[in-house]
């Protein structure tokens, strides 16, 4: 019973571990996403600068044309800082999600642990109580026997 307890308590405890995997691998993901949605505005700013550099052109307003090719410059450096930190965050998502999955099968085991002792200690239950019953009907049926042959024996001899 007590190593069922311990047992218990550990199983609580690989799932408190899995939980807070769970809310890394959460935090993670979203890290990788926040950079992702990152990425797209400085791809939809190089767009725009890229557009506003040909109207600029066109109209021959260089110190406009200037302001954008700046302006696509940055967003293309910035794209290159956001691409690796969503290469490291990918990577630390990755790493994540393997100690999440490692968690959760340590859990699923010890809950497979736990539920196979149970199970042995119902049996174990059921079958000492189907002992008793069966000592008690067999001490019954040896008294109803011997109080019948002692009225055989007071019978004969009356």
């Amino acid at each position: 019973m007590q190593r069922l307890d311990t047992l218990k308590r550990l199983m609580t405890l690989y799932g408190v571990v899995e939980e807070q995997h769970s809310m890394e691998l959460q935090r993670t993901v979203n890290a990788v996403r926040e950079v992702g949605q990152a990425i797209e505005v400085q791809h939809d700013l190089f767009r725009s600068a890229k557009s506003n550099g040909r109207a600029a052109l066109h109209a021959g307003d260089r110190m406009e044309w200037a302001m954008a090719e700046a302006q696509r410059e940055t967003t293309v450096r910035r794209r290159r800082r956001l691409d690796e930190l969503r290469l490291e965050r990918e990577q630390i998502s990755s790493v994540a999600k393997e100690q999440y999955v490692a968690s959760q099968l340590k859990c699923e085991q010890m809950k497979s642990v736990v539920d196979h002792i149970e199970k042995q200690r119902d049996v174990e239950f059921k079958r000492k109580t189907q002992a008793v019953s069966d000592d008690r009907f067999l001490a019954r049926r040896r008294w109803t026997d011997a109080r019948g042959k002692l009225r055989v024996a007071e019978v004969k001899k009356t």
